[in-house]
């Protein structure tokens, strides 16, 4: 039997623009007494043309969320014109152009956070911010000195008070952290030391690596995360931090996660090294070490990690209820970033390597549907 041109066109014609804006909507029942926050991990945006691609195919996704965060990891500060002259030579980087803020509002981005390794030096922090203040998009982590770059982020939804902190490990050792008389980003200072391999009669092999952090700098921030949460009924806490392009979580990261849940953190979600780390539930809060990337566009590192999740958070009574995520993938030209089914395809390799990296604290994970929820989370 032949099928009629109108059939024809209704099949093949009108699904074209299902598959190119957005492979499936993650959609949440929202109801007037929960708030829905969205986590997004290392995001950078540079040299777009066209300002609407860039969260065009998770736009209904996000907005389904009362907020929306991300780790924004490239200052709109504005970049050298001359490729030879990089902005951060040692690591090859170019900061984004401040235009380039119109893709963070057009993907309805409400905060994100500052505090990372490549807001450096502080003029092109302080810069970023006026580009962000100009933009709409609120900002944590980063600030005129220690005080403000200490100040969280706290918006209302519904009557539940969410609080946003931002801190980074990975710091430049001049003109990066924040200090009562200059500019910077808020700081969490890690000291590193190195014993030599107990078999010395092997050569080239590898020290010890032993990290901990600052007594001073572990007071400070448990102090704003207890103040925090005095005010708020969510805290939500971001770190940059790690080694890059591992999957290993640091002794540090732990120690500094737990130390924040104990002061009161709901959330501790963490980015910086690219790609995914393993996942924890200490005292029934979640802990992300890494997520990888959201939408990244710096060229060098854009192509070399593509893996990403997307996080949900969910509060009700004005206390934690659920965590839930879907893995992220960006196709070869890096443009647009995609949610993908944890049942199969690329989703299920990607759920795939997210389990090979979970370690002895690792959570227990359920695929519910297309999203797949950590399990022992919140208060019930």
């Amino acid at each position: 039997m032949k099928l009629p041109l109108s059939i024809f066109y209704i099949i093949f014609v009108w699904n074209i623009p299902l598959l190119a804006d957005e492979s499936w909507p993650w959609q949440t029942p929202n109801t007037s007494d929960r708030a829905v926050i969205l986590l997004m991990g290392d995001t950078n945006i540079q040299n777009r043309t066209s300002h609407s691609e860039g969260y065009r195919t998770v736009r209904n996704t996000l907005g389904e969320a009362d907020l929306r965060f991300a780790n924004l990891e490239g200052p709109f500060a504005g970049t050298s014109k001359d490729p030879r002259l990089k902005d951060i030579p040692h690591k090859k980087w170019t900061h984004s152009e401040p235009d380039q803020v119109q893709t963070l509002v057009d993907g309805g981005i409400d905060v994100v956070g500052v505090a990372n390794n490549v807001t450096w030096p502080w003029q092109a922090l302080m810069r970023s911010i006026e580009v962000l203040d100009g933009a709409g998009i609120q900002h944590v982590g980063g600030g005129e000195n220690i005080e403000k770059a200490n100040t969280p982020v706290i918006v209302e939804v519904d009557g539940i008070k969410v609080g946003f902190l931002s801190f980074a490990a990975t710091v430049f050792p001049f003109e990066h952290a924040a200090t009562e008389i200059r500019p910077g980003i808020a700081e969490i200072k890690v000291h590193t030391a190195y014993q030599p391999p107990p078999n010395l009669d092997k050569p080239a092999q590898p020290p010890i690596v032993f990290t901990w952090f600052d007594e001073a700098s572990r007071d400070r921030m448990v102090g704003h995360v207890a103040a925090l949460k005095g005010k708020t009924d969510l805290v939500i806490t971001s770190f940059h931090w790690g080694v890059s392009n591992t999957t290993n979580v640091v002794s540090y990261q732990r120690d500094i996660a737990h130390a924040v849940i104990d002061a009161g953190a709901d959330v501790v979600f963490g980015h910086g090294p690219h790609r995914y780390q393993s996942i924890e539930v200490y005292k029934r809060r979640p802990v992300f070490y890494s997520t990888g990337q959201f939408l990244f566009d710096d060229p060098l590192r854009k192509e070399r990690h593509r893996e990403g999740l997307l996080v949900r958070v969910i509060a009700e009574n004005q206390k934690l209820h659920s965590v839930s995520f879907v893995p992220t993938w960006r196709p070869d030209d890096g443009l647009q970033i995609f949610l993908e089914d944890p049942n199969r395809g690329q989703g299920k390799e990607l759920m795939g390597y997210l389990k090979s990296v979970l370690d002895d604290f690792g959570a227990e994970l359920a695929v519910v549907g297309k999203e797949v929820q950590l399990q022992g989370v919140g208060v019930h």
